[in-house]
């Protein structure tokens, strides 16, 4: 009879908080989600490598900042200044997440809107490792994003990083 009433009565219970401890424990722990800062090495076609931050926020949300594209580069490689990058991502499958991130650009002469530099990608997050799976990053000319005079592609990049810990 004590048998069954453990069966019946502690059992089901001690299921129960084991599943919940399991529950708690997978949402604490950052690495078992992508949200968090990365820094990034990225390797794009026929340029220097540079480095990148990358912070993917609860809710969806992207910002990004690097070493190249910016108002303080003096990169021989681009005759262009950028802006911090903001977009969204959202999780695909298998650990991978989509993202889009939009940066203004601006002529390195005149400092004048030039247009957008946009990075569409989809990345695997596995633990605190981020790597690129595949990438397009295009140049849409004009001040508007969704009707550009024109599109200079820059291809695919690499890009592969850790996130930052609190040790």
């Amino acid at each position: 009879m004590c048998n069954k009433r453990f069966m019946v009565l502690v059992f089901p219970a001690l299921v129960g908080a084991m599943f919940l401890v399991f529950l708690l424990g997978q949402t604490a722990s950052p690495a078992n989600g992508p949200e968090g800062t990365y820094i990034l090495t990225v390797t794009p076609i026929g340029a220097p490598q540079f480095q990148e931050l990358i912070t993917l926020h609860k809710g969806g949300s992207i910002s990004e900042t690097n070493t190249t594209l910016h108002s303080n580069s003096s990169n021989p490689f681009f005759a262009f200044n950028g802006s911090e990058g903001f977009g969204s991502w959202e999780r695909g499958h298998g650990g991978t997440v989509i993202l889009k991130i939009v940066k203004f650009v601006f002529d390195g002469d005149t400092n004048e809107l030039f247009g957008y530099l946009v990075v569409d990608a989809t990345a695997l997050i596995d633990g605190d490792t981020f790597t690129n799976l595949e990438s397009d990053v295009n140049i849409l000319i004009g001040p508007d994003l969704f009707n550009p005079f024109g599109i200079i592609p820059l291809g695919p990049t690499d890009a592969v990083g850790t996130r930052i810990t609190v040790d």
